[in-house]
């Protein structure tokens, strides 16, 4: 193809790759979703069992709100969806006014419910709520007793609620079932556990389904990788730049849309649709120069010392590169052995345990939180996605290598 032909198919392959890969906001088209059949099938399971609810939670930007945003699709008869995000400064009154508004529904003396009609007949649901007063959770359950299924109620960063608002939930949860309402409700947060979720309200779980996210497999984030590239129109040279994006990803679908999309557009500025591996490189410079300001500061506060020569970049790198556990936490000696080798010298276990402490207190973020007893404490980042940030960080100031 000539240049100039192929100036005029790049305005197609940019919007393409823009509906193909979502880095900044969640995945809305189930064609563009990959993986996490077993999560999709919970959920669908708990829509489709009367008086069952569902709980999704996980770390920051393993694709929670991509999962309840798609999961209609996956239901034929699903009636409607209605999706809301938390604040802090939400009731539940709040909050369910918000997740019934512009959801429309036919009322008359026999029954409510999502009715063919015209356009008089029909009501915004919100407007039957008590406009006297709060809505409480029994009043909320019995209205949506009286629709039919399946409609489903997503109430993201539910984490975000006070313990007192979470508790009003549990009891509407619980309300809704003895309603025997076909509504399903959806709670999406961050949180390691259920109990984190709800703030120990055990009673509510006879009728909640955990729905834990983890960080996705290679499998699951090379299945998003040759998804996008094949609806955009792209190809890889080779398994190495896949093998490089999954490598720089660690679990996170975040920096998979992120980094495919960047390696495309680097392709494009060379006239091509193949992607190799130098493109996933200069793809990864993009992002890193690019990042969220907050990510950036964070980097900085945590790295910047008063001294010409200080180890702070190379600790910080070493935490990014150390192994973790299934839950993010490295120990100290992980850490020690990274560092070692970043320096290509032997580093004391005294110097990394000064530096781990710091990281963890205001003064440098805090990077990292800590747990455990002493001599034996474990770390991990306190937002889980700084960790790929930093390695390409490190790789781009030369402190490490990307092999």
């Amino acid at each position: 193809m000539t240049t100039a032909g192929f100036q005029e198919k790049r305005a197609e392959l940019e919007r393409a790759l823009n509906s193909a890969f979502s880095p900044h906001a969640p995945i809305n088209q189930a064609r563009f979703f990959a993986g996490r059949t077993e999560q999709v099938r919970a959920v669908v399971d708990t829509i489709r069992t009367p008086g069952l609810h569902a709980a999704i939670y996980g770390e920051r930007g393993v694709g929670k709100t991509s999962l309840a945003n798609i999961i209609g699709e996956f239901l034929e008869d699903v009636v409607a969806v209605r999706s809301v995000n938390c604040a802090n400064s939400d009731t539940f009154d709040s909050a369910i006014r918000r997740s019934l508004q512009g959801l429309r529904v036919s009322q008359d003396r026999r029954r409510l419910g999502f009715l063919e009609g015209s356009e008089a007949e029909m009501t915004d649901l919100a407007t039957l709520l008590n406009a006297d007063g709060p809505v409480g959770p029994d009043d909320a359950a019995a209205l949506l007793g009286e629709l039919p299924p399946y409609c489903v109620l997503v109430f993201d960063e539910f984490d975000r609620l006070r313990p007192r608002q979470t508790e009003v939930f549990a009891d509407f949860l619980k309300s809704l079932s003895d309603h025997n309402a076909r509504t399903t409700a959806v709670l999406v947060g961050v949180a390691e556990d259920i109990t984190a979720l709800i703030q120990s309200h055990a009673s509510v779980e006879r009728c909640l389904r955990q729905v834990p996210l983890p960080r996705m497999s290679e499998d699951e984030l090379g299945a998003i990788i040759d998804v996008g590239l094949k609806a955009a129109g792209f190809n890889l040279e080779s398994e190495e730049p896949k093998r490089r994006v999954l490598s720089i990803s660690q679990g996170f679908p975040h920096y998979t849309h992120l980094l495919a999309q960047n390696a495309a557009r680097a392709a494009l500025d060379n006239e091509r649709t193949v992607i190799t591996s130098k493109d996933v490189t200069v793809g990864m410079f993009i992002a890193v120069d690019r990042a969220l300001q907050s990510h950036r500061d964070l980097y900085f506060k945590a790295t910047t010392g008063t001294k010409k020569k200080n180890l702070w970049k190379e600790v910080v790198a070493a935490c990014a590169l150390a192994e973790s556990d299934e839950r993010g936490y490295f120990s100290s000696r992980a850490v020690q052995d990274k560092l070692s080798q970043i320096l290509d010298r032997p580093i004391i276990q005294q110097t990394v345990a000064f530096h781990l402490g710091k990281l963890t207190e205001e003064g440098r973020g805090p990077l990292l939180q800590r747990m455990g007893p002493e001599r034996r404490y474990r770390y991990r980042f306190i937002n889980p996605l700084m960790r790929p940030f930093i390695f390409m960080k490190a790789v781009q100031d030369d402190l490490v290598k990307f092999d």
